[in-house]
């Protein structure tokens, strides 16, 4: 099969990408009423976890710069107090842009520490743990910038110092992996069967013609692929 194939993006991959895509544009843009809004706030990362772990580094990479892009967005959408801190890249885009190359490269990773178990327990713990990297990421890098650019600066009666962060720590951070580490597998998981992904990470394409054209490239032959 020939690289070209291999690269080329289905109906299926654009169906898909256009799913995570809506998750992430209306959870970000679209003021929704609810009783917390952490609770909204956690999809978009969500999607983007899901996109690295099922479908591969492209699809993780798409997600996480629209969830980027639509956060710098919403910044000036719907402003707040906090929003100028948001208005700079390097801030609000860059950090969700790197969730998927930690999160596919630490579910690679756990995979072959985890070569004696049985596949399905194996790809589960992957994917718990690479859940909690993409976290441990997004706000690692966000807080980060932020403290980088506006440590000291005064938003409205916010102190931007080591308080500050201490509270996002301890309330969006621990929602954050809870949610995240226990949702994300097992939405995963049934993804994984809704696409027929088997054990190798390989998904049938439609009108293969031969046994070497019915699997097209996955996250477990991302890295082959590039190599050759």
């Amino acid at each position: 099969m020939t690289v070209n194939k291999r690269l080329k993006i289905s109906t299926k991959d654009i169906a898909i990408a256009a799913i995570f895509l809506s998750l992430i544009l209306i959870f970000v843009l679209v003021p929704i009423p609810m009783p917390s809004e952490l609770s909204l706030a956690v999809v978009p990362l969500i999607a983007v976890i899901l996109a690295a772990d099922v479908c591969g580094l492209g699809m993780g990479a798409f997600a996480g710069t629209a969830f980027g892009i639509a956060s710098l967005i919403n910044a000036f959408l719907h402003p707040t107090v906090m929003s100028p801190m948001l208005y700079n890249p390097l801030v609000s885009i860059v950090p969700r842009m790197i969730i998927p190359i930690t999160t596919y490269y630490s579910f690679r990773l756990m995979k072959k520490l985890l070569y004696k178990r049985s596949d399905e327990a194996s790809t589960y713990i992957a994917s718990t743990v690479s859940s909690a990297v993409g976290v441990v990421t997004n706000t690692g890098l966000v807080l980060s910038m932020m403290a980088a650019f506006n440590f000291g600066k005064v938003f409205g009666d916010k102190v931007i110092d080591a308080a500050f962060f201490g509270g996002l720590l301890g309330l969006n951070f621990l929602f954050e992996i809870s949610i995240c580490s226990l949702l994300a597998p097992i939405i995963a998981t049934g993804l994984r069967i809704a696409l027929r992904i088997d054990k190798r990470g390989r998904r049938p394409v439609e009108g293969a013609e031969t046994p070497e054209d019915a699997e097209e490239m996955s996250p477990s032959g991302f890295e082959d692929e590039m190599k050759e």
